[in-house]
């Protein structure tokens, strides 16, 4: 079985497109858990109305406390072998749990990854077709995660193996919970299947909790990088430059939201800090994406100058 695990709130308008993708999928053998975090609108009624037509749904009511909180619930809750994460306003295509739960089966993994799709709440993209797979070893499938080769730090477009998570939980109260914990998911795995398919669909938002008004908040990425930073020396060396790499873009992704003035001065100090740490290595480094290097090259003249050159600010998803 698989166990499908879609956190709520406040979501009623995109909740029924979510819903129907998940009951039409072509691999039955699944159970759709839909944790309602405290929802305010009718994302609640949709959930229970759906329950009720399908013995597979899952509805759980919980006091808000974030989309951590909300996955923490299920992950408790899930009877599955295998455990898919779905956010809320996204979709899937309907052969998704198929063909990820394909790769896993016949490449003996511990996680399958698909690609996806970006869109806008007005332009739906159509299915995808499969086109081929390849199979990766821990250490090049960490690298390849932190390198945001292929795949990407979310938690979703991701099949995996359920006992991943026996000792692994998401940390309530942090915006960027899937960063914190992936790594350690794949510091678990033997062999990762990566399909080029892209089965997931994902819902670009304004209102989208990590693309709001910078907040002293969003510090939370940095204090995971830090985390992540010394647990891949420690316990990963092998992946230590790849490591690099995700630690400087993560750096630069919050510091081009910060804005200009004292009030954020410390803020801006801990992550130039943090960048100047690596900032030859991750030059250096073969892998390393352009947009990084351009970023480090430019902050190396000047920090103002870096700042004033806002296209920058698409060094990739976090």
């Amino acid at each position: 079985m698989v166990s499908i695990v879609v956190p709520v709130y406040n979501v009623a308008e995109y909740l029924g497109i979510c819903i129907e993708s998940l009951v039409q999928q072509t691999y039955r053998n699944i159970e759709i858990l839909l944790v309602d975090d405290g929802s305010t609108d009718v994302s609640g009624d949709i959930c229970k109305e759906w329950a009720a037509r399908d013995s597979r749904i899952v509805y759980i009511r919980k006091a808000n406390g974030g989309a951590a909180s909300a996955r923490n619930v299920a992950l408790d809750r899930c009877r599955g072998q295998y455990i898919a994460f779905v956010d809320s306003d996204d979709y899937i295509d309907e052969n998704y749990i198929e063909v990820l739960y394909a790769a896993i089966d016949e490449n003996g993994a511990d996680i399958s990854i698909c690609g996806w799709k970006n869109e806008t709440e007005s332009v739906p993209v159509k299915a995808d077709s499969v086109k081929g797979s390849v199979v990766y070893a821990k250490t090049e499938a960490l690298s390849k995660l932190l390198y945001q080769e292929e795949f990407d730090t979310a938690m979703w477009a991701k099949l995996y193996r359920a006992r991943l998570f026996e000792n692994i939980r998401f940390p309530e109260g942090n915006i960027y919970e899937d960063i914190a914990i992936i790594y350690k998911v794949f510091d678990l795995v033997e062999r990762v299947a990566y399909i080029s398919y892209e089965g997931y669909h994902y819902l670009l938002r304004a209102s989208g909790t990590t693309l709001k008004k910078f907040s002293v908040k969003k510090m939370d990425l940095i204090d995971v990088v830090e985390e992540m930073e010394e647990y891949i020396i420690e316990r990963c060396p092998e992946a230590e430059s790849a490591m690099r790499s995700k630690f400087v873009r993560a750096n630069f992704h919050i510091y081009l939201q910060i804005p200009r003035d004292k009030e954020f001065a410390a803020e801006r100090m801990r992550i130039e800090a943090n960048i100047g740490k690596y900032r030859k290595s991750v030059l250096a480094d073969k892998r390393t994406r352009r947009g990084t290097k351009a970023a480090l090259l430019l902050s190396g003249i000047s920090y103002g100058l870096f700042y004033r050159l806002k296209k920058l600010k698409q060094l990739g998803k976090h």
